[in-house]
């Protein structure tokens, strides 16, 4: 069992479940969570480095001053979250978000500097990333239905296999940006382009 305002190095959690749960002021170093169920939970004032989140339930995990470096997930649900609420001043330099085979619904982007946020084989419905900086971020095979982009810096970014985006390229900067050359006819029609 986790408990708050303890410190976790080079460990392996599988199977863990805190659904609705609270943990404040916890630190994870290195730390892989396998299978583990953490639905409606709020992390506190934590910290997450180095981590790993395979097949975990993540579902409306409210973040607030959570702090995340470096931390990827893969084959999980990290379902209609928050990230405007984490911590992110001072942490520049570590490495954004990684997102692969995940459901990432109804969650918020909004603002954050993100360079290099991570989305391979993703659905990301409804995501909220307006005026966010996602510069060289990877939306590679990713389903962004209804997302929403408004202000982003998306340059040098990868589209290459993402589908139903809506991407208006006068309210964003796309300079050097990757599209696959069949989606990318949806880009025109933000300038009111017909296509016969």
């Amino acid at each position: 069992m986790l408990e708050s305002k303890s410190e976790y190095y080079n460990q392996e959690f599988e199977g863990l479940v805190i659904v609705q749960g609270t943990l404040m002021n916890a630190v994870f170093e290195n730390c892989m969570f396998e299978s583990c169920d953490f639905s409606e939970s709020i992390f506190d004032g934590c910290t997450f480095k180095d981590c790993q989140f395979i097949k975990c339930k993540l579902t409306a995990i409210r973040v607030k001053n959570t702090k995340f470096s470096d931390v990827k997930f893969y084959d999980s649900k990290v379902l209609g979250v928050d990230w405007t609420k984490a911590y992110w001043r001072g942490l520049d330099l570590g490495a954004a978000l990684y997102f692969e085979r995940c459901l990432v619904n109804v969650s918020s982007f909004y603002g954050l500097k993100q360079s290099g946020i991570v989305f391979d084989e993703c659905r990301a419905h409804d995501v909220d990333f307006r005026e966010a900086i996602l510069a060289r971020g990877r939306f590679s095979g990713t389903d962004l239905t209804n997302s929403l982009f408004m202000n982003c810096d998306l340059s040098n970014a990868d589209f290459n296999g993402a589908i139903n985006f809506d991407i208006d390229v006068t309210k964003n900067n796309l300079k050097g940006a990757t599209f696959c050359r069949y989606e990318a006819v949806s880009l025109l029609s933000s300038l009111g382009i017909k296509l016969v």
